[in-house]
């Protein structure tokens, strides 16, 4: 069964989250995963521009999740468009469905707070969708 999610935007509306999924990532092979930026997501972007099937990817903290359970809400137009194929890590922690806070990459200027909020949202969506890669900082690869 899903569970809805308050998000902080303009429109109020929930997020229905896929069904919970304790085992979905246990057991990943961290040194099999792709590695990537936040920039190759936007590139990832920019080359599929949401094709049918095209995966939906977001950044969050140290990971990279495959997105497209929710689709209809990433995709343009959507309630959350403004997270698709981005680093959301400090935008989440923030609470923020703000296009602005999607651009901050990183979350070495979040308060302790904020931290713990970030490592809830990881903790959500470990259970609820699958890694893809291993989101790194931009100056890595």
């Amino acid at each position: 069964m899903a569970n809805p999610v308050s998000w902080s935007n303009e429109k109020k509306r929930p997020l229905i989250l896929p069904a919970l999924q304790p085992d979905l990532n246990r057991g990943i092979n961290h040194s099999e995963l792709h590695r990537l930026r936040a920039a190759d997501l936007e590139n990832y972007s920019r080359q599929t521009e949401y094709e049918c099937g095209t995966r939906i990817l977001v950044g969050l903290k140290d990971y990279v999740f495959d997105m497209t359970a929710v689709k209809e809400s990433l995709s343009p137009g959507g309630d959350l468009s403004v997270y698709a194929f981005k680093d959301i890590s400090y935008a989440l922690a923030k609470y923020s469905a703000s296009e602005t806070d999607t651009l901050i990459q990183g979350y070495d200027s979040l308060s302790s707070e904020e931290k713990g909020v970030l490592d809830s949202w990881v903790g959500i969506f470990l259970t609820r969708f699958p890694v893809i890669g291993m989101l790194l900082p931009a100056e890595q690869l």
